[in-house]
């Protein structure tokens, strides 16, 4: 009794001339499993096989030998499915030429990463970590962005084009950071003083602990509305260190028309690092704009007004406030801050 092939299971005969050739073992059942094992037939892109088998693999010589199998579907034409030269779960790094892509539908960019697709919200890229079930970033086609905390929680800020020349954070209270420095657009909630003759922080801003370096700027620029009984006067007070810090610029106090219900107002305080440290020196600019004076059209400019730099620790974070002051308090004297940014500008 002979022997058979490791691989492909080829009966041999023995070669001592005790067996006579047996046409059905020795050749036809050789020849059917030589058949079954052939590999990659050789042909080109416009010679492929026309009746293979399901399975079949090819290598195409005029396209840079791509590689493809039947999957045994009718008609021929379209069973073929192109394989990487390597294996269908690929575990390599996979090395593309400079001017190559991977591509996604039948897009027509020349990006190295194309992708088309039938909606501008369709997600193009994900990103999570283990155990994630929701995206901590999702990119989607029109350029959207989306980040989240991962978990289960979906995204919660975005960053998308609104317009032209225009991109809008998207939230709950959005802001910007840049660095360790906030631009908020527009305060959570607006912000009233009243019925106080105390100081009280109607805009503000925390610069954070060794944020600050030598030229670094940090502004606050408030808006809002003024109402009053009788004619009590305002006073913005510009800190540094919240209503017990240092006090960097104090405006005269302005004495506002009688009964005034439309009284508007914009501020900006702007203050410059000049030096770092425990004994970190701060140089302020302020200025304002109201209409409380003769009438709701009539606008007065306040300063600017500067003053000699101030001490104060870099290395410990700071609240940078406009503080408003009533000299009257009452409940209808009312001043109240309707928007704001704040940051580190420079």
């Amino acid at each position: 009794m002979g022997t058979t092939t490791s691989r492909v299971g080829l009966y041999k005969p023995l070669d001592d001339g005790s067996e006579l050739v047996n046409v059905a073992t020795d050749l036809n059942g050789n020849t059917t499993l030589l058949d079954a094992a052939v590999g990659y037939q050789a042909c080109t892109s416009s010679t492929r096989p026309s009746s293979p088998y399901s399975g079949k693999p090819i290598m195409e010589s005029d396209t840079s030998y791509r590689t493809y199998f039947s999957n045994g579907t009718a008609p021929a034409s379209a069973s073929w499915v192109e394989i990487p030269n390597s294996s269908a779960t690929y575990n390599s790094t996979l090395t593309f030429g400079a001017t190559k892509q991977i591509r996604f539908g039948a897009s027509g960019s020349v990006a190295n990463i194309a992708t088309l697709t039938s909606a501008t919200t369709d997600d193009i890229l994900s990103t999570r970590i283990t155990g994630d079930t929701a995206s901590r970033y999702l990119l989607e086609a029109d350029g959207a962005m989306w980040w989240g905390p991962g978990g289960a929680t979906a995204a919660d800020t975005t960053l998308t084009r609104t317009g032209v020349g225009r991109l809008t954070i998207g939230g709950t209270n959005p802001a910007l950071t840049i660095g360790t420095g906030t631009l908020r657009p527009i305060p959570s909630s607006a912000t009233t003083v009243a019925n106080t003759t105390s100081q009280s922080v109607i805009a503000g801003y925390t610069i954070p602990a060794s944020d600050a370096v030598a030229g670094a700027v940090y502004r606050i620029k408030a808006w809002g509305t003024l109402a009053v009984t009788g004619t009590p006067t305002m006073t913005f007070v510009c800190k540094l260190g919240g209503t017990v810090g240092t006090t960097m610029v104090t405006f005269p106090a302005v004495t506002v028309r009688s009964g005034a219900t439309d009284g508007m107002w914009e501020a900006e305080f702007y203050l410059a690092c000049a030096t770092t440290g425990a004994s970190g020196t701060w140089s302020p600019m302020a200025k304002y704009t109201h209409n409380w004076l003769t009438s709701a059209t009539t606008y007065t400019l306040v300063g600017p007004i500067t003053a000699a730099p101030i001490t104060r620790d870099t290395t410990i974070s700071n609240d940078l406030v406009l503080c408003a002051t009533w000299s009257a308090a009452s409940a209808s004297n009312t001043i109240t801050c309707r928007g704001m940014t704040a940051g580190r500008v420079a």
